[in-house]
């Protein structure tokens, strides 16, 4: 087990659950220009979670098998 690419992945998932919640593009209107900037960066957010969530289950399989 790689242990710098699970703590890499680790900080992924919190620093996408971190841009996901500051980010609510719900609060806005779909015509408001802050809608579309907040939903980019909540997308960011969860390209992040993703990344991390894959990066963490690679090494736990690794680890299991």
């Amino acid at each position: 087990m790689d242990y710098k690419l699970f703590l890499a992945s680790f900080f992924f998932v919190i620093i996408g659950v971190v841009i996901m919640r500051r980010n609510r593009f719900y609060k806005y209107e779909a015509d408001d220009m802050l809608f579309a900037t907040k939903f980019k960066v909540f997308l960011s957010g969860v390209l992040f979670l993703l990344l991390g969530f894959y990066g963490v289950f690679s090494e736990l399989a690794k680890t299991m098998l």
